[in-house]
């Protein structure tokens, strides 16, 4: 197992340097109030880094969640990791469109144990180039399955927009 998993990863860098990669990092700040059945606040720190190949982004985003509601004491903590690809499927100028798809790992202390969750999902988005390293990108809602309510869910709303910065090397 050990084995393949390095040969794959060599092959991957073999590949991406023969495809003019780019390593890149970033992420995005979100905050976020909901006052529909009780108040509540939600920030979000999402750190990113990947590596981009062709019409691919191969990467990897870290989030941690602090969600603190009215009607329940304390602060809960949400921590994720989430791997994903994206692919560019429409360039004009500084504007590309892309389709990422991932899986978020979630842990979380909301509950009286800590509880495990994972979402895979499917989200549109947009970037823009503002510079040759540095860009802007927009997820426009998503897809998912919550594995932690069991359902599928289809967001498109406000409160799925993530906006982000990246630099690439």
């Amino acid at each position: 197992m050990k084995k393949t998993i390095i040969i794959a990863i060599i092959a991957l860098l073999g590949f991406s340097r023969e495809a003019s990669a780019q390593l890149y990092i970033g992420g995005s700040l979100t905050a976020h109030a909901g006052f529909n059945n009780s108040r509540s606040i939600a920030v979000s720190i999402a750190p990113d880094i990947g590596y981009g190949f062709g019409n691919w982004n191969v990467g990897t985003m870290f989030n941690a969640y602090a969600y603190n509601s009215e009607d329940e004491p304390g602060t809960s903590l949400r921590l994720s990791v989430t791997p994903y690809a994206e692919y560019y499927f429409f360039s004009a100028g500084p504007v590309s469109l892309f389709a990422e798809a991932g899986i978020g790992l979630l842990f979380t202390n909301d509950y009286s144990q800590g509880q495990f969750f994972y979402n895979p999902y499917l989200a549109p988005g947009i970037e823009i180039s503002l510079t040759d390293h540095f860009s802007v990108m927009c997820h426009l809602g998503r897809l998912e399955w919550n594995s932690e309510i069991k359902d599928i869910n289809l967001s498109m709303s406000g409160e799925s927009l993530a906006l982000g910065l990246y630099y690439s090397f």
